[in-house]
C-alpha cells in the first residue's frame, strides 16, 4: 500500500522500520514504514518536503505496542478536505 506524507524538509524521510500513526482514543490504523522515495509536490518554498511511502498496514494496538518497545513513530493528520472540491 503507498500513502503520501508531507513532512518539514528539516526532518528528513521516515526511516523504514518506522510506525506511522494518527493521535488519539479513536485511530484505528498505524502503518509501518517499508520505504520512503521523495515525491513531487512539495511545498518547497515553506520548507515541506513530500514522501511517497510504501507502508504495511497494522491495527492501532499493534502499533501502539510498537511505539511502546522503542520503536520509531511519526504523526499523522490526514486532509479531510474533499478531493476535487474547491
Amino acid at each position: 500500500m503507498k500513502i503520501r506524507y508531507r513532512v518539514p524538509t528539516i526532518e528528513g524521510a521516515p526511516l523504514p522500520g518506522s510506525i506511522i500513526m494518527g493521535d488519539g482514543p479513536r485511530v484505528r490504523r498505524a502503518y509501518r514504514v517499508l520505504g520512503a522515495k521523495a515525491s513531487r509536490g512539495g511545498l518547497v518554498a515553506l520548507g515541506c518536503t513530500t514522501w511517497s511511502l510504501t507502508v504495511e498496514s497494522l491495527s492501532a494496538d499493534a502499533g501502539r505496542a510498537e511505539i511502546a518497545n522503542g520503536c520509531q513513530s511519526w504523526g499523522i493528520v490526514w486532509d479531510s478536505r474533499k478531493k476535487g472540491a474547491r
